[in-house]
């Protein structure tokens, strides 16, 4: 007998590079799709070798390979949202887009660290600009990513991200993170900026800056969640609010327990299980 993927398991696909001590990349995504409650499925672009001290090398995944992995999962399983991550080259970046058409994307656009070092090269960001993006719906730059978008300084993010969402009109919001910025009085304000029946709204939330090391996987933890529950039908802002507390938590909850010498990741596994 046939059997059909029940409709009521939301399923979300991640396409990035894996972290081999488990904090970011592909290991953050899946352990964030299992604490939200959604089904993860995995197509590998990358490969590092790092810890929470420092990435010691990297490497692409042939862009065959991972035109393979994708037709297979695509071919068997029901995939409500994809995530992306790390692509590392402009050869996996052309193996990818072609899956991304008329599905919904959550765009993590990985090229800078938090530490501001660059990941990848130029002409892999090119490629994701010209390619990834315009099949993205949702981006969720780190600050330096976002001056990569915008082409220069983000004195003011609000008008980077309204410039970018003016370069990329297939996009339907941007999230604007707030870490990197904390505000005056010790807080920190995220913003989501999205179109609604053709104007741009903007809706934030702000909460305590959290002062901690153990903030290795953060973007990809959000950016994952945030795909997580466009999957389980959430609304944009619905879905925004929801990984914004959902990180928030989890950044809260890992801030005095490491793993590892360096910048410590954040500890899924605390999070109590379907929060929502």
């Amino acid at each position: 007998m046939e059997m059909k993927q029940a409709a009521d398991i939301p399923t979300v696909l991640s396409i990035a590079g894996s972290d081999p001590s488990g904090g970011a990349g592909i290991q953050a995504d899946l352990k964030t799709f299992m604490a939200t409650g959604v089904y993860g499925a995995a197509a590998i672009a990358g490969l590092t070798a790092q810890n929470t001290v420092a990435v010691a090398a990297a490497k692409p995944v042939a862009a065959d390979f991972v035109t393979a992995q994708l037709d297979s999962v695509f071919s068997d399983i029901r995939i409500d949202t994809v995530k992306l991550g790390m692509l590392p080259g402009r050869p996996v970046c052309r193996a990818v887009a072609p899956f991304l058409t008329g599905r919904t994307v959550v765009c993590d656009p990985v090229m800078v660290a938090t530490s501001g070092g660059r990941l990848v090269d130029r002409d892999a960001v090119d490629a994701l600009m010209e390619t990834i993006l315009p099949e993205s719906d949702y981006v969720t730059p780190n600050l330096y990513e976002l001056e990569v978008l915008f082409g220069k300084p983000a004195d003011d993010i609000a008008e980077a991200g309204m410039a970018v969402m003016g370069r990329f009109p297939n996009l339907t919001g941007i999230i604007l993170k707030g870490g990197h910025r904390p505000n005056p009085d010790g807080t920190v304000t995220d913003t989501l900026l999205f179109r609604e029946k053709g104007s741009l709204r903007q809706i934030s939330r702000t909460n305590p800056h959290i002062r901690t090391k153990n903030t290795h996987g953060t973007g990809c933890t959000f950016s994952s969640a945030m795909a997580a529950f466009l999957a389980k039908n959430h609304s944009p802002e619905e879905a925004f609010a929801e990984a914004v507390r959902f990180t928030h938590r989890l950044i809260e909850m890992s801030a005095d327990h490491s793993i590892g010498s360096g910048h410590g990741p954040l500890l899924h596994h605390l999070q109590p299980a379907n929060p929502v």
